[in-house]
């Protein structure tokens, strides 16, 4: 069966992420960034969050599920008659990639883009109750779906930006191992089809950021975190302080240390090596990304009450970018967020890329 998000991996790495683990020990911690907050366009002038249009021009609403750039969009509707749709919205119209019988449970995931071409992992549910997967693309807006390959193994989903990569002519992913022990199978195949090559590794891993794999520590309790390089082989292994619990990408290790309250929380981020270690967030707030330092720059915080602040790396800024805020997702280098209600949801969409100038 495909690991789906609720995996206990994946649900580990999201615990982690957003800090509900138990109280950790006290720790050292490092030099708190300012605590002034400033706003988005005090802190980048002339960047503003785009609303999202989420309904369709036949008055459907569609949910949004991956953004290629501003103006391109992938989401999910439900058909009064019983189906779930993958719809693209570009500049001159939307159209239905995929429909699918509820029945199945369909699920859309593991989205990427590359020079117009875009990606995706399609799961359903069978008749026996196991789940099958299969990669699919379109090369272009207006190219019809294809699929690459059915040949997923156990697709092992973690919510983040590399969940599935496309380089060099070739997608790759990674897999669960029908083991006794973790290991992770490395799944590649050329974007046109054909035999998907399977490299194996010891251990259950996750990409931290093409071509590095971040160990998973399946036992949800403190240890260090491991980098690997599948292109040249290099490993870092960064050690924690005390109990705090991390979460690396190749360039910034997230450090979490959860207090006795719920209001005691501390975020701070260092360097692999240990450097430049700095506080970033403290009080009732979680890392609203899975993925750490979005394009190597901005940790993303949602705070009790709907703030979302992004913190800057570079500038050591805390900047606020919207209030009222109930749900964060982000694909770098595109973010986004519901406000309101059930009855007055409203999405917003921010191109990070706009903010490093």
């Amino acid at each position: 069966m495909t690991l789906r998000l609720t995996s206990l991996i994946a649900l580990v790495v999201a615990l982690i992420a957003t800090g509900v683990m138990l109280v950790a020990k006290p720790v050292e911690h490092g030099p708190a960034a300012s605590a002034a907050e400033v706003t988005l366009a005090q802190a980048f002038p002339g960047a503003k969050p785009k609303p999202v249009k989420a309904t369709l021009a036949d008055g459907t609403t569609v949910t949004p599920l991956f953004f290629v750039d501003t103006q391109r969009m992938l989401g999910t509707i439900r058909k009064p008659s019983g189906e779930t749709q993958l719809v693209l919205r570009t500049p001159t119209g939307e159209r239905v990639l995929r429909s699918l019988p509820n029945s199945q449970t369909p699920e859309f995931a593991g989205f990427a883009a590359f020079e117009g071409r875009v990606v995706w992992l399609e799961l359903t549910m069978t008749t026996r109750g196991t789940t099958e997967t299969r990669l699919w693309t379109i090369d272009s807006d207006a190219a019809a779906p294809r699929m690459v390959t059915a040949d997923t193994g156990d697709v092992a989903l973690f919510d983040k930006r590399d969940d599935v990569v496309i380089h060099d002519g070739l997608v790759t992913w990674l897999a669960a191992a029908r083991t006794d022990t973790p290991q992770t199978e490395v799944r590649t195949v050329s974007i046109n089809g054909g035999q998907v090559k399977v490299d194996t590794r010891d251990s259950a891993y996750a990409f931290a950021a093409w071509p590095w794999l971040s160990k998973v520590n399946t036992s949800g309790m403190d240890g260090p975190t491991e980098l690997l390089n599948l292109a040249t082989g290099e490993r870092k292994t960064v050690a924690p302080k005390g109990s705090e619990l991390l979460a690396c990408s190749p360039k910034w290790c997230r450090a979490l240390v959860i207090g006795s309250t719920a209001s005691s929380t501390i975020i701070e981020m260092a360097r692999p090596d240990g450097s430049e270690r700095l506080r970033t967030a403290a009080g009732s707030v979680a890392a609203s990304t899975v993925d750490v330092a979005l394009l190597d720059r901005y940790e993303i915080y949602s705070y009790a009450g709907g703030k979302l602040v992004l913190f800057d790396l570079q500038t050591r800024k805390s900047v606020v970018i919207a209030l009222g805020v109930t749900q964060v997702m982000s694909r770098a280098p595109m973010l986004w967020w519901t406000t309101g209600d059930n009855e007055t949801t409203a999405w917003h969409l921010l191109d990070l890329r706009e903010l490093a100038g």
